[in-house]
């Protein structure tokens, strides 16, 4: 099982399955736990395909050229990184079990849209929100 968070549950430990974890901060903009039987951190990653890999922000962008059917080099080109990031991540994002999709979006939406309307002005803010929402049918279709 598993212990309270912001939408109601913190996420078991990947190292030990236990459920008493507690918050322990964020790294590079996503919430790390600490499970109080084993005492490693963790994220919602660790453990899963998209482990290590960096330009979080850039994801979404990059599930919307998949669903488009792109290819790596123009999805390379769409989120600005090398065609060898843009090999890694395909194949990575495709290596997710559905489960795994749903707790990393989660995270990931959560995280952008948080820092990004905490650092805006109400228009860019609404504007930034919109953007979300095109993002939406995406992210459900990767699910």
């Amino acid at each position: 099982m598993v212990s309270k968070s912001a939408c109601g549950r913190y996420p078991d430990c990947p190292h030990c399955h236990s459920g008493h974890t507690v918050r322990w901060g964020t790294a590079r903009g996503v919430p790390r736990y600490r499970c109080k039987s084993c005492k490693h951190t963790f994220n919602v990653l660790t453990n899963t395909p998209l482990a290590h890999l960096r330009y979080k922000k850039r994801w979404l962008t990059y599930l919307g050229t998949m669903v488009e059917k792109k290819g790596i080099r123009e999805s390379a080109a769409a989120c600005s990184v090398s065609v060898a990031t843009s090999s890694r991540w395909h194949r990575r994002f495709l290596d997710c079990s559905s489960s795994q999709r749903i707790k990393i979006l989660g995270t990931i939406i959560g995280t952008s849209s948080t820092q990004a309307l905490v650092s805006l002005s109400e228009t860019a803010a609404n504007a930034e929100l919109s953007c979300w929402r095109e993002l939406l049918l995406v992210i459900l279709s990767w699910i």
